[in-house]
């Protein structure tokens, strides 16, 4: 990894510092989020890489995507087409969505996946791979014109990898929460859906994004089973996977 530099190397340095003492997911990700918003990026996954038999929302620990977008890239399975989680397999380092290698004229669903991401507002893009002893993941945030000079991309690369890390963590589960399905950001945004307060109001409330409040609620239904958000309320409430 690239020695960081004054100011935005301070910054992930302090940034580190920070996460290292959250207790959440919620702060980690809130953190995380705030950050890279500075760097000019306003959308990232956290996520294993699927391989046959996955699928992207099964390996994702942490979506900061527009939700038509991850619903989209899930339903026809982008991730066996797109050059950038396939490079992530061949290279350690941290890389440019432009620096992905695919042949435009002879590599065409590669190509669609990156000209259908411009609709999104993801004109760039930086990813940070992932590598562990039996899978590989990545990092990779996106927006319309980041900040990607050496600089920037270096604490990217530091901060990226420690919240990766720090999210893993937390995720781990202990002896007292072993027998629980939901994790601890998912059953906090339900407790304050069954509270009354909307997805806006919730992300108000734990410092993260909208669409990442929609996404856990929706990762909760999932896990439980359910068809809408007040059934999965009022089945956590059930089965104790949260108090009011």
């Amino acid at each position: 990894m690239q020695a960081v530099e004054p100011y935005w190397g301070r910054q992930a340095l302090d940034f580190v510092d920070a996460i290292e003492a959250s207790k959440t997911t919620a702060s980690v990700i809130s953190q995380f989020e705030r950050m890279i918003a500075k760097l000019g990026f306003h959308a990232y996954i956290m996520a294993g890489i699927p391989t046959s038999g996955q699928s992207l929302k099964q390996l994702t620990i942490a979506n900061g995507w527009p939700a038509e977008w991850f619903e989209l890239y899930n339903r026809e399975n982008l991730s066996a087409v797109d050059p950038v989680p396939r490079h992530c397999f061949s290279t350690l380092n941290p890389f440019e969505w432009k620096d992905a290698p695919y042949d435009p004229e002879f590599d065409r669903p590669a190509h669609r996946v990156m000209t259908r991401a411009r609709d999104f507002r993801f004109h760039e893009g930086f990813c940070i791979p992932i590598h562990y002893d039996d899978a590989t993941g990545a990092i990779s945030i996106a927006g319309e014109r980041p900040y990607l000079d050496p600089e920037t991309k270096s604490a990217l690369h530091l901060m990226s990898v420690f919240t990766h890390g720090r999210l893993r963590a937390l995720s781990r589960p202990n002896p007292a929460t072993s027998g629980r399905r939901l994790s601890d950001i998912e059953a906090e945004v339900l407790r304050w859906a069954a509270r009354g307060k909307t997805a806006w109001e919730t992300s108000q409330i734990l410092h993260i994004s909208e669409r990442n409040v929609r996404w856990h609620i929706e990762e909760a239904q999932r896990k439980l089973m359910t068809k809408n958000k007040t059934a999965t309320v009022a089945m956590a409430l059930v089965n104790r996977e949260i108090l009011l």
